[in-house]
């Protein structure tokens, strides 16, 4: 019996493989498990406050401290602040930037809900632990998303008014006169947001003016980022048109989106300019575009203005050309969010970072030095090239519309 003759895949080289490990870890940290650590810290909130056992908490100190860290505050609040942390951690997973401030800001309340309550260990440990890696991974975080801006600031809204009411409520008796129910100490959190401070009820104690100083500083934080992420953006694009008319949306349509500044971008951009497909070109602020008479924009692909400037909802189809392949594959992810209809090309730097980027939503994925690999040991084997590829290998380059 003749011996089977396919050749076994034989193990990556070790840079091979490092370079799909740094690849995979751009694609996902620090966001996926900052966005999952907030996401079930809201979800064990949920079922705490539904007072579902589906799931046991008892059995584990951390999974307990998590499902209970806003349980003071009532089950209803408790639920309505949960829903609010898996709100912010699906807007980090997506790295958008209003998600990162109010998940600091979360963090900072539930903080400070925990030391009203005297509560310390665990309870105070881990959202501290989760505030710091946020301050420390921040400039991860700077996509920006319209919807999510206002799903996010909601929510932020509503952990502050809750924060301030219950945490009013819980020191009543620091007050002057005290406040016994709950529809006073609502009343004094808005008269305290709003900074008008009637005088009518009065912190008389150490704890609660420490608690009306950090009301007041998360709160005014809370409703100005609010304001900063619904409101300007809006009016930064309107002064942008008037100001700056080249910043308008590009005006192509059934066009090619090229994104990237390197070789193979280069002469992507001048195959297709030689057949006449309109493209427009995204590069980073400092690069060249690889080809200048063409429309060009300068700045970060994966951010949904860049993309949308770009004419994304016209597009026909997005290349992501990035030298790094995480790069590429969250590309796709934003174009395939903004237009579910646009067709995407993510450009892999090996064979085996394709799986990854399918992964992404890439329609399609092409390795050029598997590709060309492949040609060669076809070429060393007698095999033979199409015609149409024959100037390339006989060192003619040809030139569009030569």
């Amino acid at each position: 019996m003749a011996a089977d003759s396919t050749p076994t895949e034989t193990p990556p080289p070790p840079a091979r493989r490092s370079r799909r490990w740094q690849a995979l870890v751009r694609a996902t940290w620090p966001h996926w498990p900052l966005a999952i650590a907030l996401a079930v810290s809201g979800l064990f909130n949920i079922l705490n406050g539904l007072r579902v056992q589906a799931i046991t908490l008892g059995t584990s100190p951390t999974l307990a401290t998590l499902g209970d860290s806003l349980a003071v505050l009532g089950r209803r609040t408790q639920i309505g602040l949960g829903i609010g942390l898996v709100l912010v951690g699906i807007g980090l997973l997506r790295r958008l930037r209003t998600a990162w401030v109010f998940a600091v800001l979360l963090l900072a309340i539930t903080m400070g809900i925990n030391i009203i309550r005297a509560q310390r260990g665990l309870s105070l440990l881990l959202p501290a632990l989760m505030l710091l890696a946020l301050l420390a991974f921040g400039r991860h975080f700077r996509r920006i998303s319209t919807l999510g801006n206002y799903l996010i600031s909601l929510a932020g809204i509503l952990a502050i008014l809750a924060f301030g009411t219950f945490g009013s409520y819980l020191l009543g008796q620091g007050f002057r006169p005290p406040i016994a129910d709950l529809t006073s100490a609502f009343y004094y959190t808005i008269i305290t947001l709003s900074t008008v401070g009637y005088g009518d009820i009065v912190p008389i104690s150490h704890e609660t003016r420490l608690f009306v100083t950090a009301l007041l500083i998360v709160g005014v934080s809370v409703f100005a980022t609010a304001i900063a992420s619904t409101l300007l953006p809006a009016l930064t694009g309107e002064l942008s048109r008037i100001f700056n008319p080249g910043g308008r949306v590009m005006e192509s349509k059934d066009h090619v989106i090229l994104v990237g500044e390197g070789p193979i971008a280069r002469n992507t951009a001048l195959e297709l300019a030689g057949r006449g497909i309109p493209i427009v070109q995204v590069v980073p602020v400092d690069a060249e575009p690889p080809l200048p008479e063409s429309p060009v924009l300068h700045g970060d692909a994966s951010d949904d203005a860049i993309l949308r400037q770009a004419g994304i909802a016209r597009a026909r189809m997005v290349i992501a050309a990035r030298a790094e392949d995480g790069e590429n594959a969250f590309i796709a992810l934003v174009a395939k969010d903004l237009n579910p209809q646009v067709r995407v090309l993510a450009v892999a730097s090996s064979a085996r970072s394709i799986r990854l980027l399918k992964l992404a939503r890439a329609d399609l994925v092409f390795a050029p030095a598997a590709v060309g690999s492949r040609l060669l040991a076809d070429l060393v084997e007698g095999g033979q090239i199409s015609q149409e590829f024959r100037d390339l290998l006989e060192g003619q380059l040809h030139r569009p519309g030569g």
